[in-house]
């Protein structure tokens, strides 16, 4: 009797032993998973913001060394990956591929802008296409409908939209955001703007009055992303400070 209780138990305790081991390897792979999509993401906004900052300079040889405190700051990390990365990278190889002056690619997207939210982490390419394979690899611009790329920066509601993949990558954590969280958004002259939130809710996802309200004249982004709810949609509004 002691003995068949003997092993009912260390079959017991392998089976719990398998159990915490599965456990812990499926969360050791969302945090591997979520640190590379975060260092991939973090290397192509360094190399865009190089591409922006040297076509800034060609456009204005003049005020090349006039940037303003503000961004000076913001791009400090950012500077230190560029130079990392812009040491080891190939330009025939470039994740980036620059047309022109100004026009960039990603993956064959072109790319008009990033954001950046350090509060959650997040720093992304923003893709003027609009798609479900573009939204797959960077946050989507899609108001204004007609000239997105010129409206970035500008006064008027850009509305943009990021997947929530439940792990801290793209829009994940944008319900997190609570008033005065700092928003940076760059284009593709090189201009960073700061803009704060100031408001943030759920809605449905048949709801898309945030994208065509009215701003007054201000500079406004908006953020959209699905939330864990089924038919529900997290919003974020933030205007320029």
């Amino acid at each position: 009797m002691e003995n068949k209780y003997g092993n009912l138990l260390t079959i017991m305790l392998i089976v719990a032993i398998v159990i915490v081991v599965a456990i812990l390897g499926f969360f050791g792979y969302k945090v591997y998973t979520s640190e590379q999509t975060n260092k991939k993401s973090e290397s192509l906004v360094a190399e865009f913001d190089k591409n922006s900052e040297e076509s800034n300079k060609t456009d204005n040889p003049d005020n090349s060394n006039n940037e303003e405190d503000g961004n000076q700051d913001n791009d400090t990390s950012l500077g230190e990956l560029l130079n990392n990365f812009g040491n080891n990278n190939d330009n025939s190889n470039s994740i980036y591929q620059q047309q022109g002056n100004k026009d960039t690619t990603y993956k064959g997207y072109k790319v008009i802008g990033t954001i950046s939210i350090p509060s959650i982490n997040v720093e992304y390419p923003i893709l003027e296409e609009n798609t479900s394979e573009t939204l797959k690899i960077a946050i989507v611009a899609v108001y204004p409908q007609d000239d997105r790329a010129n409206a970035v920066n500008k006064p008027g509601n850009l509305v943009l939209w990021g997947h929530n993949y439940k792990n801290g990558t793209f829009f994940s954590d944008i319900g997190r955001l609570t008033t005065g969280a700092k928003i940076y958004i760059k284009d593709v002259s090189g201009n960073k703007l700061e803009y704060q939130v100031y408001n943030n809710y759920e809605t449905t996802d048949s709801d898309m009055t945030y994208a065509t309200r009215d701003t007054k004249g201000a500079k406004e982004i908006t953020l959209s992303t699905c939330s864990n709810e089924s038919g529900k949609r997290i919003i974020v509004w933030a205007r320029e400070t």
